[in-house]
Parts: structure tokens; sequence; C-alpha cells
């Protein structure tokens, strides 16, 4: 029998072996340890990076995939799940984003093999992904041609139809992307619709060359019966006359279909403020006929509705407020709101809100608004009560104006011994009394926290020219706001106001509520409320004619609900009117955090002026972006 011989390891050598190759393995994950392609399987995604992507941004990419990297602040404090990498799991999320770029125009599209990188110490793996987009397919030629027999159909070759070809998204020239395809397919159908044609079939027939990456499109039109309107019956009202209902549509039994008229009733009618629901149905049928019934379906708003409200700021302090809403009051078509307010800035507040909607036609409404309030100011403290009687004009979904004429009466108590001195000044009750005219443009979306989009208003009030009042004046105020975002989760918010008072008359002065005031949390906010700008030498803010106010700030979402905000503004307020200098700007950097609620964000702030003899840090507290 042979023999087996037995080597015994020195254990010395048995640990230095162990020790080399514990050395080599530390080396390898921290210096670069790319990791072989499915040797990491079930490993937690720490990270994921993209390389090569220009179309698409970071968060656009993550969107569309399950994989997503995982924080220990979002595992400890959100309980958020780790993404767990897998090849099943990779191969899956690398065919949506091909689809993805497809959809989009890149055919050719390649997502090369990722990259898995181990975290020193740990079961966990960065994720880098390459993606080679190629070059898109460019749409050459569109155009348009009726099912059945093109040569009879005028409508087909008509100019108006022509140039609407110029006004969809998929035009000669542009990337094909399947979704602007689908939306243009439902504009065509909409523009026959709104001439008539109601059972409308529009189908794109798409022409694709692979070698040369062109695309042309062919939009088959069937347009069916030329439709006109038939029956209109409404349902669901009770309290509100079917009168009232119908002085909102804009089509009549007879005439030619019109999808766009459809809409703009359905619209006039849910805008009336009295319905929770308001849908226009139209009747159609197969086979088509060419009368089609609308029925009006409503379902009224509850008559009595209420909100309470209570928070908290550090210039206002505890405050709460009370709405409480009627419908069908005093009028069956009328709206009225009682609303009741307590804070520091205002230890009480009164007011009723009057509404007949559609007193000149669907678009105008007409507004009392009596009102009684107490303001305490560091400058003043006052009891204001009146009224206005204002008109309403919508010139479309985001351009509304109005005329009004007001009526106040003034009791006022002003702090400063400076400003009492004056022999302008020395009236405690006057009242003011006059017209303004607004103008408020906004398509910004969403309304709470927006992402994109501007808004203008434009305010102008004159004083004194109905009945005579000791302080005459004309008074503008502008404001723009700007939304514009820079990448995911990334907006950055603009603002910029100016304003001026100019003195009518022989009057000198102009009522100390009506100033300009410049500084708190919604305003230059390096400095307290109302302290930038003229001041006495006890620091009493006086206020004045002149303000230039405006902000920059990016918003940065962070995870979950949070988010960071960087702000630079900048401002002033000047005693004279129409006085603006550039050199007296006062500027203040600063940050803050949000945390997003369903009534809207809440904020805390931090901010100090720059450039300035004043470095005093000031911190804000508000429900709501400052602007």
């Amino acid at each position: 029998m042979r023999r087996i011989r037995l080597y015994r390891i020195n254990p010395k050598i048995l640990i230095s072996l162990r020790t080399i190759i514990h050395i080599f393995l530390v080396f390898l994950l921290a210096f670069g340890g790319t990791v072989a392609l499915g040797a990491q399987e079930n490993s937690e995604i720490r990270r994921i990076r993209f390389k090569g992507n220009r179309t698409f941004s970071r968060g656009e990419l993550l969107e569309k995939i399950d994989f997503s990297g995982t924080s220990w602040v979002g595992k400890t404090f959100f309980k958020k799940d780790p993404s767990i990498y897998s090849s099943e799991a990779w191969v899956m999320n690398k065919d949506r984003l091909v689809a993805l770029y497809q959809r989009n125009g890149y055919m050719h599209v390649k997502i090369t093999p990722e990259k898995l990188k181990q975290v020193s110490g740990k079961y966990r793996v960065d994720l880098t992904i390459g993606i080679e987009e190629g070059p898109p397919v460019i749409i050459r030629d569109v155009s348009f041609k009726a099912a059945g027999n093109p040569e009879s159909d005028s409508l087909i070759g008509s100019a108006s139809l022509q140039s609407l070809k110029h006004k969809l998204e998929s035009d000669v020239g542009n990337r094909f992307i399947d979704s602007q395809v689908k939306r243009d397919q439902e504009r065509i159908a909409e523009w026959f619709g709104s001439r008539g044609y109601a059972y409308v079939n529009v189908t794109p027939e798409i022409s694709l060359s692979s070698d040369t990456l062109e695309a042309g499109i062919t939009w088959l039109i069937e347009k069916g019966p030329l439709c006109r309107f038939g029956d209109i019956t409404i349902e669901g009202n009770n309290r509100i006359p079917p009168d009232a209902i119908r002085k909102q549509i804009t089509f009549n039994k007879g005439e030619i279909y019109n999808s766009e008229a459809v809409s703009r009733s359905q619209k006039q009618v849910y805008g009336l403020g009295l319905f929770r629901i308001a849908s226009f149905q139209v009747s159609l049928s197969d086979p088509p006929t060419d009368t089609l019934s609308v029925k009006i379906r409503t379902e009224e708003a509850p008559r009595l509705s209420t909100r309470v409200g209570v928070g908290y700021g550090l210039e206002d302090h505890f405050r709460t407020f009370l709405d409480v809403g009627f419908l069908s009051f005093p009028g069956k078509t009328m709206r009225t709101k009682f609303y009741a307010k307590h804070s520091g800035l205002e230890p009480y507040r009164f007011e009723a809100v009057l509404t007949q909607p559609s007193l000149l036609g669907p678009n105008s409404s007409i507004e009392f608004n009596p009102s009684v309030r107490r303001r305490k100011e560091e400058g003043f403290q006052s009891l204001q009560w009146g009224g206005d009687l204002s008109l309403y004009h919508n010139f479309g979904s985001r351009l509304t104006g109005s005329v009004s004429l007001f009526y106040e009466r003034v009791d006022i108590d002003i702090t400063s011994d400076f400003e009492r001195s004056l022999e302008e000044m020395d009236l405690s009750t006057y009242s003011k009394n006059g017209i303004s005219v607004g103008l408020i443009f906004n398509n910004f979306q969403p309304k709470t926290e927006p992402t994109q989009g501007w808004s203008l208003a434009v305010n102008t009030k004159a004083n004194g020219i109905i009945f005579d009042s000791p302080y005459p004046f004309l008074k503008y105020l502008v404001e723009v706001k700007r939304f514009q975002p820079v990448m995911n989760g990334v907006v950055l918010a603009l603002r910029l106001k100016n304003g001026s008072i100019m003195r009518m008359g022989a009057s000198e002065a102009t009522p100390v509520e009506e100033r300009f005031f410049a500084g708190g949390s919604q305003s230059v906010r390096g400095w307290g409320r109302y302290m930038l700008g003229p001041l006495d030498e006890d620091q009493i803010p006086l206020g004045g004619n002149s303000l230039v106010e405006g902000s920059i700030e990016p918003r940065i979402k962070v995870v979950g609900p949070f988010s960071l905000v960087f702000f630079t503004d900048f401002g002033n307020v000047w005693r004279k009117e129409k006085t603006f200098k550039i050199g007296e700007i006062h500027w203040a950097v600063g940050t803050g955090f949000r945390i997003s609620t369903p009534i809207g964000p809440v904020g805390l702030d931090f901010a100090r002026p720059v450039f300035d003899d004043t470095s005093q840090w000031q911190v804000h507290l508000n429900i709501g972006h400052s602007f």
C-alpha cells in the first residue's frame, strides 16, 4: 500500500498568508474594485450614476426604473426600502430605459453593461449605467389625407388646416416623439370637432427609415357626418334655476356641433361656484347620427361650508381664522362669505364678500366687500372700516381684470414723534375714496408650490377723485414672478416688485397705512418686518412713497417632503415718490428649509444683510413660500 505523506504548515506562515490576502482584498475594494457583472447578486444599491445621458436628466431616468439609491437618512427616518441588485432586475430596468429612448426618437440607443463598485467594508454597491444615445429620428414630412376620396374633400386641403400643421408639436425638422404624436392626434380631432365633425377618426400613418433616421407622418382623416346640436337637457339642479345654467351655455339647438363650445360652456357653468359637478354629455351613437343631444348633469355643492385655521409666525405670533361660506344667499345664484381673523398684527378683522356671478355675461361678476379691521404695526395703530364694490372680468383662463369703487374711514395713532409733529399729519381721523384698477395674469403650476410658469400683477389706486379727501394720491404697484425648472428637483424662483405713490393737489403727505414698507418674511428677509427704509431717531419705521424689491431663490428637493432654499433678496424704500437709486439698494442672503404639507409648505428661513453696516441675523417662520 502506498503511503500518503502529510505536510504540516507552520502556523506563522499561515497567519502571514491570511494577512497578505486580507491586505489585497482591502486594496482591491478601496482603490477601484470594479466587481464582475453578477458577482454581487442581491447587494443593496447605495448610489446610481448615469454616463452619456444628454436628453434626459438623472432624475428623469430614475423615475423610469425600479432601481434607486438609498441613503442612511432615507432608511432610518423615512423607512425607505433599499433597492436590491440582481441580474434579472438589471435586464428589466435596462429594457425600460431602451423603451424610454425609443419612444423619444432614439431607435439605436445602447445601454452599455453596468459597472458595480463595492462599497468598502459593506455588502453594498454603487451602480453606473452607461448610455449611448445615438442620433435621433427626425421628421422630414407632415401631410393630411382624407380617407376614401381625398380629391372631393375641400376641408382637408383648406388653408386653415394647413396652418394647423405648423402648430403641431410633431412638425418638420423636429425629433420624432411618441407622446407628441399622440397629443397632435387629439389636437387634430378637436380641430375637426370644433367644425361639426363629432365622429372624426384621426390616424397617424408613420413611414420610418432606419437607415436615414427620417420619418414621415401622414394624418389619415375620416370625418364622418356633419353634426348639429339637438335637445339640451339639465338635471341634478334643485336650488339653482335652469335659466341661470342656460345663460352659461354658448350653443343652441340646431347649430353646427362645436366641441370647443361644449368645453367652454362646461367651464362657465362650473365657474358659477355653485356646483360640485357640472358635466356635459354628448350623445354619440353607433351608427353615427347627424343630430347630437346634450345632457348637462349637475350636482350642487353644499349650501354651507366652514374652514377654521390656526398657526404661528414670528411676526404675527399666534393667528387664527374662521371662514364661513353660504351658497344661494341672499339670491339663488349668489355666493356669500364671512371671514374673521385674529393675529398679533391684526387683533381683529371682520369682512363679508357677496358675489353675483355672470352679471354682465358668463365671464363677469360683481362683488361687494364690507370690512372692519384693526391693525397694530411698529409705526402705527389703526382702525379701518368701509367697503368696495368691484367688477371682475375673465379675459381667459389666465387673465383677470377688475375695476373697484372704494370708501374707507380711518382712525389712526402714529407712533413716531417726528411724524406726528408734521403739520400735514395732524389728522387722526380721515376718509379715503376713489377708484382702483387691477390686472392679473397667472399661468404657473401647481398653485401651492409652483414649479413652472410666471405671473404679472398690476394694481393702481386713485384716492380722492370722487369725494374730497385730505390726502389725494395716485398709487401703483407692479409685481412679476417667474418659476423656472433648472434640473430635476431644482426650481429657480424669481420675483421683482416696484411701486410708487404720487401726491395730488395741495397735499404734502400720504396716509401712513398706504405707504410702502420693506423687510420681513415676505420681503427682504435680512431685515425685520418694515425695518428696511426710512426710520426715525428711535428706529421706528416711517414708510415711503417708492419701493423696489426682488428675490432670487433656488428651491431644491432633498428627500421626501423636505426641500432647501438659498436666496438673495434686495430692495429699499424711499421717502420721495418715483425715487429709485441703484446705489441705495440693500442686499441680503440666506438659506432655509421647507416641509410640504396638505396646506402648503411650512418653512424656516435664516437671513442676514450683506454689503451693509447692519449684520444681524433674522429668523422667519411661516406657512407658505415667501413668494
